[in-house]
């Protein structure tokens, strides 16, 4: 017991250790995850922040990603779309488990109006893919 107390002090950081790395790790994921969004959205000339991103749920059986745009007058459809693009980019790059994508596009002129969608990993990525079309990846989502 004496021989076990003697390594106590170095096993109990050794465990803390450990579980801040875990930690870190997941946090540089979702940061990498974070920046390779915003390098799509500014790409297109679309600016978001990281305040305005989300990842929920990583463990569960629902991992979601959360995203809020601001739309320029009535191009809240091309807003949306690369939003959702910039969000399956990201997903293809990093590898996380996401496997729903929510987007909500506030449009200022019209007393901030808000427009929330929600799409399946699947979805997104036959858009990304080009396997649909814009029109039908639009006609398919689900609009709350």
């Amino acid at each position: 017991m004496s021989h076990i107390g003697k390594y106590r002090k170095s096993i109990n950081m050794l465990l803390l250790l450990g579980w801040l790395m875990a930690l870190a790790t997941t946090a540089q994921a979702n940061m990498r995850f974070y920046s390779i969004v915003q390098q799509v959205c500014k790409s297109y000339r679309v600016p978001v922040g990281l305040e305005q991103m989300k990842l929920e749920e990583l463990e569960s059986d629902n991992p979601t990603f959360h995203m809020v745009l601001q739309s320029r007058r009535n191009n809240f459809e091309e807003v949306m779309l690369v939003g959702y693009i910039a969000s399956s980019q990201a997903i293809a790059r990093t590898g996380l488990g996401i496997k729903t994508i929510m987007i909500t596009v506030t449009i200022p002129k019209s007393d901030n109006m808000m427009l929330m969608t929600t799409a399946d990993v699947g979805l997104v990525e036959q858009l990304r893919l080009g396997k649909i079309k814009s029109s039908e990846f639009m006609r398919k989502l689900q609009w709350t």
